[in-house]
């Protein structure tokens, strides 16, 4: 008896974790309702990042970012996540907003403007966002 009980009390936390992972995971619900530590626009962030990197990171890294700018690239990732590119000026790079499987990004195309908000984990070319949702 004690064996079955002890079973079941692992599957449970086990199913238990499964869903907390699976909560977290949603950019909607790790991004969408957190405060925004940076409102900035795409040409001003690549801007700070490019003059210098090292303090870029310091101030953005893991920060929640507003940022705004034209979409120059639509595509898809490995994962078959959405992708986003905003115009940084007439800088060579931009700022690489990536979002969720499940964002419906059908209605936006190349020359929008849009608000995207995300979190900051660098930049490699472009600088990076993760876990982006569009804001109104």
């Amino acid at each position: 008896m004690k064996k079955f009980l002890w079973i079941a009390l692992l599957f449970l936390l086990l199913i238990a974790g499964i869903g907390v992972y699976l909560f977290n995971m949603s950019p909607t619900s790790t991004i969408g309702n957190q405060s925004i530590d940076v409102n900035m626009n795409a040409a001003a962030l690549y801007k700070a990042y490019s003059s210098d990197e090292m303090a870029g990171n310091k101030k953005y890294i893991g920060k929640i970012l507003l940022t705004e700018g034209k979409i120059t690239e639509i595509s898809k990732d490995d994962m078959g996540a959405t992708v986003l590119l905003l115009a940084a000026g007439n800088a060579p790079g931009g700022v690489l907003c990536t979002f969720g499987k499940n964002e419906d990004l059908s209605s936006f195309k190349i020359g929008d403007l849009v608000k995207v908000k995300g979190q900051c984990t660098g930049m490699l070319m472009d600088v990076v966002l993760n876990k982006c949702v569009v804001e109104k």
